[in-house]
């Protein structure tokens, strides 16, 4: 009795734990310790379409999920976690990847894609064309298989258009004349498309025209086109501010040409006020000396430490540097990354991207984009991210390391239940795809012949000839129809000719394997991924209920469940 009101209480006092929420506002998720959690935090990694049809109780758990992460966080930043010496190497390294897109993104991006041009791309954005065209090539143009001149190619486009003036239907002509191998079949026809499909001349056009209208002549890459807009109609998108990042990528590939110019005259001024200078003949010194080592499948930092090459191999603001220096920034790149080189260009080569790098994450620093707001909340999830694994990977993956006796025990208390074999039966086969062979092959058996050496000399499927048509043990459902007949016979019993595949099938069981336990052996394996997997549940749940002591936690499933349906009734 004492037992059950013990548990009773218990789970009323879980209840009052979990329910307390009544002080949150329907912003907030749960609090740790007093310490609000954001509903946005949760609502903006789990849109509503994953929680479509589902119960409750699944986005529940999701949320007990999310708040229990959040609460190991919080206790790995406050244990340190985020300050350890790997943790830190990670976040220079995350810092300097980040300023490198920060520093492309400001200097170079925004430059040649502004949010005028954006603007530009939207407005055109909401509008589709349904058009068709006659492409003419000529020898050069993209794809082009033509040995005609650009000169030759005009003049055609020339006699197209004067036959379009006295009204000859635009669709013959494109049969008759286009170089778009799916334009003679259906007129030219290109559907429906939008801005940013077609490239920059050919949509520049064809968004001036009105339906009915046809274009002067338009050259591209692929040659010269004459364009007809057959209709424009209005699609639906979203707000500016919610298509501007699908648009800014767009428009980059628009503008690849001019953003890899602005970035070579970027990245050239740079190298040039930082007095970038190679110094070409101690590298080939160096390289030669590489070349004869015997370091060559060294990582790249490791073969610089162990050459010891004290000889400058560059300039930069001011200093020389060599091995010294390259050896420490490899260092800062991720072990799969790491450059290696066989030629002394390659080298070359690593040296200036290396430099180039540093300039471009040294320019990012003097200019403070790693203290702008929405960088450094970036880079200190990051962190966050990082203290959680340190200290799961601490205090619940640590020492996880089940003996072959706790293994085997496993094993014993769950094989009934996770590692039984089906029942199984073990065939002796002769395969052929002639059915009269067939019949005359089981003529044969019947007269006393043995189906091992038959097997040998005839069956068609070779991976069972050399075994006289064994076939390994199977379980019911493996081939068809031959199969099933298996599981009706008595062991020395022959069957046949069954029709299987493109071919008849002669069987004779030799032996019904009864249903069990699978050898210990065979699922160490999987016996070990378990029970570690249960090691590391537990371990989670025992310590996610200590520091619910020290941090207590309160949940505001309403806010939540309140949000999505919201989400559900606006859909």
């Amino acid at each position: 009795m004492n037992s059950l009101f013990t548990t009773s209480l218990f789970s009323l006092g879980l209840l009052v734990f979990v329910f307390a929420c009544s002080n949150m506002d329907n912003d907030t998720l749960a609090t740790i310790d007093g310490k609000a959690v954001a509903l946005e935090d949760f609502t903006s990694k789990n849109p509503a379409s994953r929680f479509a049809n589902k119960e409750k109780d699944f986005l529940d758990s999701k949320v007990d999920e999310f708040v229990r992460k959040a609460l190991f966080t919080r206790v790995a930043i406050d244990r340190g976690f985020g300050e350890t010496d790997d943790v830190l190497i990670k976040r220079k390294k995350t810092e300097n990847r980040q300023l490198l897109q920060e520093v492309y993104t400001k200097v170079i991006l925004d430059a040649v894609v502004g949010d005028e041009y954006i603007k530009e791309i939207y407005d055109r954005s909401g509008t589709e064309l349904n058009a068709r065209h006659i492409l003419v090539q000529f020898k050069g143009t993209s794809r082009s298989r033509s040995e005609r001149t650009r000169v030759d190619a005009l003049a055609i486009m020339g006699q197209i258009n004067n036959r379009l003036s006295k009204g000859e239907s635009f669709e013959a002509l494109a049969g008759e004349f286009t170089d778009d191998p799916s334009g003679k079949e259906n007129g030219g026809d290109l559907g429906w498309f939008g801005w940013g499909k077609m490239v920059g001349p050919f949509q520049d056009a064809a968004f001036k025209l009105n339906p009915g209208e046809v274009s002067n002549v338009v050259e591209t890459d692929f040659g010269f086109h004459i364009i007809k807009l057959e209709a424009k109609r209005e699609v639906e998108r979203g707000d500016f501010e919610s298509e501007k990042n699908a648009l800014k990528q767009q428009a980059s590939r628009e503008k690849s040409a001019e953003l890899g110019q602005k970035a070579n005259e970027f990245l050239d001024g740079q190298k040039k006020a930082a007095g970038f200078e190679v110094l070409t003949e101690n590298v080939h010194e160096f390289f030669m000396i590489y070349d004869g080592s015997g370091l060559k499948k060294e990582p790249m930092d490791e073969m610089l430490k162990k050459l010891n090459y004290q000889t400058p191999l560059f300039k930069l603001r001011g200093e020389e540097l060599g091995s010294d220096w390259l050896a420490e920034e490899i260092g800062m790149i991720d072990e799969g990354q790491k450059p290696r080189f066989n030629g002394e260009n390659q080298l070359l080569g690593i040296i200036d991207q290396l430099v180039t790098q540093n300039l471009i994450i040294s320019y990012g620093h003097d200019n403070k984009y790693d203290q702008d707001k929405v960088f450094a909340k970036r880079i200190n999830a990051l962190v966050e991210r990082f203290a959680y694994e340190a200290f799961i990977a601490k205090e619940i993956n640590e020492n996880l390391t089940p003996s072959d006796d706790e293994l085997l025990a496993f094993y014993e208390a769950n094989k009934a239940e996770k590692y039984m074999d089906k029942k199984k039966v073990l065939v002796r086969e002769i395969f052929v795809k002639d059915s009269l062979f067939a019949a005359s092959l089981k003529k044969r058996l019947d007269a006393g012949e043995l189906m091992e050496k038959l097997a040998e000399r005839y069956t068609e499927r070779k991976a069972t000839k050399a075994e006289g048509g064994l076939l390994p043990a199977f379980q019911e459902g493996r081939y068809g129809v031959m199969g099933k007949e298996a599981f009706t016979m008595a062991v020395g019993e022959i069957a046949g000719p069954i029709t299987l595949g493109n071919g008849y099938s002669i069987i004779q069981l030799e032996e019904t394997i009864p249903e069990g336990p699978k050898p210990f052996v065979k699922v160490k394996g999987r016996v070990r991924t378990e029970i570690l997997s249960e090691l590391r549940e537990s371990r989670n749940e025992k310590l996610y209920s200590e520091l619910q002591k020290e941090f207590p936690v309160k949940v505001n499933y309403s806010a939540v469940h309140a949000f999505y349906d919201d989400m559900a009734v606006t859909k």
